[in-house]
């Protein structure tokens, strides 16, 4: 058996473990994915746009945020929990790194499952999105623009997976439970879940700070 199939192996069987791992835990996957999305949808999706505090248009731009939103942050917590754990508590990373698998084989299956948690995460978040603002979403979709939608989807997934590694690898499993809050709350405020950052252009300060954000979790 040559070395590029048996890598390959090693690689599905870790993917499958690490799935298997997060299937025995999927009701409190599927209640932190769900809960902080479903809140802000409830409030700032139905009810204040029902009462009329809020523009009836302001769900159409809040769907698109939130699918993305509860995409990054599925990714990251996906990726970066459980390989912050397997360094630092379980030791599980040594007798991978010590395989004989390149590094790089062992990141890019903590990835691989970072990005589908991160599909599973918006596939979560959508009905909750239909069920409150289905009536007040106007968004027209093409044929031609579906590729384009694909593209931006699965680079948000590799984004939210790779960022995730990043963390898992510098932060230890006590700090990350204060690292999410100070990581979350920036995400969704200054994320342009609310705005688009063209509607920022009276706050030019505002602007700029949304603006970096941006590329700060692009990098």
């Amino acid at each position: 058996m040559d070395e590029k199939k048996l890598t390959r192996i090693a690689f599905w069987a870790m993917v499958k473990r690490d799935l298997l791992v997060q299937w025995r835990d999927k009701g409190e996957f599927i209640f932190r994915v769900a809960k902080l999305p479903f809140i802000l949808i409830l409030v700032y999706g139905f009810m204040l746009p029902t009462v009329g505090i809020l523009p009836a248009t302001f769900p159409t731009h809040m769907f698109c945020g939130m699918i993305g939103m509860s995409m990054l942050i599925t990714g990251i917590h996906g990726t970066a929990v459980p390989v912050s754990m397997d360094f630092h508590n379980l030791r599980e990373i040594e007798d991978r790194l010590l395989a004989s698998l390149s590094t790089r084989t062992v990141a890019y299956a903590k990835m691989f499952v970072g990005i589908l948690e991160s599909f599973i995460g918006g596939l979560i978040v959508l009905p909750i999105s239909l069920i409150f603002m289905g009536s007040k979403i106007t968004i027209q979709m093409t044929l031609s623009s579906l590729p384009l939608l694909i593209l931006v989807l699965v680079l948000t997934a590799m984004a939210s997976a790779a960022l995730g590694l990043l963390v898992g690898t510098i932060v230890k499993p006590s700090q990350i439970a204060a690292m999410f809050p100070g990581f979350l709350m920036p995400v969704v405020f200054l994320g342009s879940i609310f705005y688009t950052w063209n509607q920022l252009a009276p706050l030019p300060v505002m602007q700029g700070i949304t603006l970096y954000r941006s590329i700060d979790l692009d990098q």
